[in-house]
């Protein structure tokens, strides 16, 4: 997640976040937040799942796709986010 954090940061031109929350903490006031809302039948807009989600440490390796059906990829990480925050700013997105 760093590391996408950090190339997403150097398309936009911007330095990377100072600091980092410690994912405890956090993780246990998304659920005082989705708790909360559940008592006043609420759907909590963040929750332990969403958490969970975003600091999963997953990777994929893209080997077997490349091998099997011969796919390339067009960009890496870094020319495919700075390609598409060229395209976002173009369109006015941002």
């Amino acid at each position: 997640m760093n590391e996408i954090i950090g190339t997403i940061c150097d398309a936009l031109g911007r330095r990377p976040p100072a600091f980092a929350l410690p994912v405890s903490p956090v993780r246990w006031a998304a659920g005082l937040l989705e708790d909360g809302a559940l008592v006043f039948g609420r759907q909590s807009p963040i929750t332990r799942a969403t958490i969970d989600k975003y600091t999963e440490d997953i990777a994929v390796d893209s080997r077997r796709i490349q091998d099997e059906l011969g796919f390339v990829p067009r960009y890496d990480l870094a020319a495919g986010w700075k390609e598409t925050v060229e395209e976002m700013r173009r369109n006015g997105e941002f």
